[in-house]
C-alpha cells in the first residue's frame, strides 16, 4: 500500500508514494500523492491544492497522502493541522482514501479526522494494544511494515487484535521485501500466506472500487 520505490517486481501490486514537495509530475504506476508533515512549509495551500487536483485527474492515483501529524519534528503543529485538513477535504471532494503518517499525535489525529466520510489508512502502523482497539473503533485501516518483524515492537504484540480485513502491507522506504512482511504477518497471525494475500487484495480492491464510484 505504500512504498518509496517505483514498482519493479513482477506480480506485486505497489502504490508508489509521490512526495509533492519534490515533484508534481505523477508516475504512470499506481500512486498516492500528498505533502508529508515534515515538509508542510514547503508548499502554499494554494499550490498544494492545485497539485492534488492535478494528480487526482490521473487514473493511476489510488489515494491522497501521505499526510498527517508528527510531534517529533520541528514543523509548527498548527501548520501541520492546516495541511492535514486540506488533504481531508480533498479526499472527501474527490472521493479518495487517505494515507496517514502519525507520530505522537493520536488524540489530535482522531479529533481532526472525525466527521470526514472517507477511509483512512495508518501507514507504518506500530501502536499498542490499547491504541489499536481505540483506532479500530474509529474505522481506521492499518498498513503494516517492517516493525512486524521485530518481536519487541508494539505491532508485533497488538497485531492479533486487528481483523485481517483491516490490514494492508507496505515496505515504506526500507530495503525489506514485501515477501518478508507477508511472512512476518503470517507467523504473527498464524494464517496461511495464500489466505492472507487474498484477504489483503480483496480489502484493497473494495477500497478502490468504493471510491471509484461517482
Amino acid at each position: 500500500m505504500h512504498t518509496h520505490r517505483l514498482p519493479s517486481e513482477e506480480g506485486v501490486l505497489s502504490v508508489y508514494n509521490l512526495l509533492l514537495h519534490e515533484t508534481s509530475a505523477f508516475p504512470e504506476v499506481p500512486f498516492s500523492a500528498g505533502l508529508h508533515p515534515w515538509y508542510a512549509g514547503e508548499l502554499s495551500t494554494k499550490t498544494l491544492s492545485r497539485s492534488l487536483d492535478q494528480c487526482a485527474k490521473s487514473q493511476d492515483m489510488i489515494a491522497f497522502g501521505e499526510t498527517g501529524l508528527d510531534k517529533a519534528c520541528n514543523i509548527p503543529m498548527q501548520l501541520q493541522q492546516d495541511i492535514f485538513e486540506l488533504h481531508l477535504r480533498k479526499a472527501v471532494e474527490l472521493r479518495k482514501p487517505l494515507v496517514i503518517h502519525c507520530v505522537k499525535a493520536w488524540e489530535e489525529l482522531i479529533e481532526i479526522s472525525a466527521g470526514y466520510p472517507i477511509r483512512m489508512i495508518l501507514h507504518g502502523y506500530n501502536g499498542s494494544a490499547q491504541l489499536t482497539d481505540h483506532l479500530l473503533q474509529k474505522g481506521f485501516l492499518f498498513s503494516v511494515g517492517k516493525a512486524i518483524l521485530d518481536p519487541r515492537s508494539k505491532i508485533h504484540q497488538s497485531i492479533r487484535r486487528i481483523p485481517p480485513t483491516a490490514i494492508l502491507c507496505e515496505t515504506d522506504n526500507s530495503n525489506v521485501s514485501i515477501q518478508d512482511i507477508y511472512a512476518g504477518l503470517c507467523a504473527s497471525l498464524d494464517i496461511e500466506e495464500a489466505e492472507l494475500k487474498e484477504t489483503i487484495f480483496n480489502t484493497f480492491a473494495r477500497l478502490i472500487s468504493h471510491y471509484a464510484k461517482v
